[in-house]
């Protein structure tokens, strides 16, 4: 009787999860509340899970990393997060997308099972534009592939230029008067690698600093350089945890 009160919360978290088989996916549902839920508390908890998508911490507790663990995304007994699977099953773009996020360990392995499929699904809602901003940007510049894997690194001078301000403007980093839309870069870069918030008002360039630039490609780029370095980049970025990896 319970997977026919869980098909419909399967949608709700099927973006997040990329379930495609429902019932299949309603069964696995099924067997996770049965671990880690009760008897009594199973209408309730179902109830909570249709409000999944406004949850700002876990209301089933421990249900996510339940559920990672049987899709084979995580381990449990490990508390760490099956790099080359997610890679498989969701794509290299998702999984860079939260990569960050996915190696920010936590003794916690309930919470940090949540935070991370938190980050899957805001990862599949923007990593693939961001992903398809930045190549229709490139190809705009008549860039190359190598030139593109050159991000990987804080360049002193922007290896394409004018590509980062096609993406920023493409994304709507900046408003009318020039000031940051914070939002719109955390959902089109991801989570930052740091622990703490962090201040990026000094990342804005003044408006003397922003006239007395080479162009204005420079000034956004530089920009650009501030926020990986705010972030926890302070180098070359590209590089894996080999533990993630596993």
């Amino acid at each position: 009787m319970i997977a026919l009160w869980i098909v419909p919360t399967c949608v709700l978290l099927a973006s997040s999860l990329a379930l495609a088989d429902l019932a299949a996916e309603a069964k696995l549902l099924e067997s996770c509340l049965r671990k880690v839920s009760s008897p009594e508390r199973i209408a309730s908890d179902l109830q909570q899970l249709e409000r999944y998508p406004e949850w700002t911490r876990e209301e089933v507790p421990c249900l996510m990393r339940c559920l990672a663990s049987e899709k084979g995304w995580f381990d449990i007994g490990k508390n760490r997060w099956q790099g080359k699977r997610l890679t498989d099953d969701l794509g290299a773009d998702v999984y860079n997308y939260c990569r960050f996020e996915l190696m920010r360990k936590s003794r916690d392995g309930c919470s940090f099972a949540y935070r991370g499929l938190r980050c899957l699904k805001q990862a599949e809602l923007h990593a693939g534009t961001s992903l398809s901003t930045l190549l229709h940007c490139s190809r705009s510049l008549n860039a190359t592939n190598v030139e593109l894997l050159q991000y990987n690194k804080l360049k002193e001078k922007e290896p394409i230029p004018c590509l980062f301000q096609c993406f920023a403007d493409a994304k709507g980093f900046y408003d009318a008067t020039g000031n940051w839309r914070l939002l719109n870069w955390q959902q089109a870069f991801g989570p930052s690698q740091t622990q703490e918030p962090v201040d990026f008002s000094e990342c804005r360039r003044s408006d003397k600093q922003r006239q007395e630039a080479a162009s204005k490609c420079a000034w956004m780029y530089e920009e650009y350089k501030c926020w990986e370095r705010l972030n926890g980049n302070g180098g070359d970025f590209g590089e894996e945890s080999k533990e993630t990896q596993l």
